[in-house]
């Protein structure tokens, strides 16, 4: 496996060049950290998990995505505000002709989101986040949002929020080939399950957390479980950072 490791250990991790390794093809791509003991949050919140070489990271994942997908309780509990890149990677993007930042899009079947939260709040009108929900979706709490959001109506599964794969598709529809999701853990649950998520990016945060808490995927046990195969492992300081293939559904096939 000595093949595999990639040394990219430094001071600071420079996400320019962190972005340029990652390539620039079209994916689905998940970006996850977890304590060493298994554990998605500390106190709730993935902050304190988190340090500059994971933040270089998520930094080249956003540069290279169209858009980051994150769940309802996620914008809420992680405090997401209008998403800013650094100007050498805005730059690198807009040299191929892409928008200077990706498009945040929130997934949330019952809209329960506050329109005073930053994520929306602090938007221009031309960067309001894509809220994809439900067509049975509550009209008051549309009409709350409609102002501050771009509403992008999907199917829902049998569980009565939008499907992973309806999701996928509407995104796609809107020229987003490059999608980012930030979870959180159930709603990373949901995308593996549903087979869409094509790279699944792991940090490993040198922090041991103790007690109880959820994991990067909260949600039934997978039947059979979900088979993943290692691309790459890099190491940035007391970091790691683990890139892996995801099976192209939950059938626990092997891969070609």
């Amino acid at each position: 496996m000595s093949e595999l490791v990639r040394l990219i250990a430094g001071p600071a991790l420079d996400p320019l060049a962190l972005m340029q390794l990652l390539g620039d093809r079209p994916a689905v791509r998940a970006n996850m950290v977890t304590s060493l003991d298994g554990h998605a949050t500390i106190g709730g919140r993935v902050g304190d998990l988190t340090g500059p070489a994971d933040q270089a990271m998520l930094t080249a994942l956003r540069g290279w995505s169209d858009v980051v997908l994150v769940g309802a309780g996620t914008i809420r509990a992680e405090g997401y505000g209008v998403l800013e890149l650094p100007r050498e990677i805005r730059d690198a993007r807009l040299a191929v002709d892409r928008a200077p930042h990706p498009v945040l899009a929130v997934v949330s079947g019952a809209l329960d989101l506050d329109p005073a939260l930053p994520a929306f709040a602090d938007a221009s009108p031309g960067d309001r986040p894509w809220v994809l929900t439900c067509p049975g979706a509550d009209p008051a709490r549309r009409a709350a949002l409609a102002p501050y959001a771009r509403l992008v109506e999907v199917p829902a599964g049998p569980d009565g929020h939008p499907a992973p794969t309806n999701v996928v598709e509407a995104l796609r529809a809107r020229g987003a080939s490059r999608i980012l999701s930030e979870g959180g853990p159930t709603v990373l649950h949901a995308e593996i399950g549903a087979g869409v998520v094509d790279e699944l990016f792991v940090t490993l945060s040198p922090i041991a957390v103790g007690g109880h808490g959820p994991g990067i995927v909260a949600g039934d046990t997978y039947d059979p479980p979900v088979r993943a195969r290692l691309q790459e492992l890099w190491q940035g300081g007391d970091w790691v950072f683990a890139r892996y293939d995801v099976a192209g559904s939950s059938s626990g096939a092997d891969f070609a």
